[in-house]
């Protein structure tokens, strides 16, 4: 039986996973079911009607499959509090934006 994670291991285990999508060590799709699988423990079928997506979308998305439209993309990933973004390609570019947002954060909260 799998070990039930607490709301902070959860936290962890999301934004660990969340960190390999812009360095590309994971895919969109594979970070979906990655998210879906080891942060919530849901089966295919619990998660797509938690998202009212059918079953088949929410394998083609974790398929990586290009049929998939933006807007069922955010709906596949609104229960995990995730949405689809832009981010820079370059890593020089992607580093730059996070050190800015993580300043941000420093200076809204003392």
């Amino acid at each position: 039986m799998k070990k039930t994670l607490s709301p902070l291991e959860r936290e962890a285990m999301l934004l660990n996973l969340t960190q390999q999508f812009p360095e590309e060590k994971l895919s969109q799709g594979k970070l979906l079911m990655q998210l879906r699988k080891n942060v919530l423990g849901f089966s295919q079928e619990r998660y797509a009607a938690l998202a009212g997506i059918s079953r088949r979308t929410l394998s083609d998305i974790e398929q990586d499959r290009d049929n998939t439209t933006l807007s069922t993309l955010n709906r596949a990933l609104k229960p995990l509090g995730l949405k689809t973004g832009i981010l820079p390609r370059q890593p020089h570019m992607l580093q730059t934006l996070m050190l800015q947002l993580t300043a941000g954060e420093h200076r809204d909260h003392p």
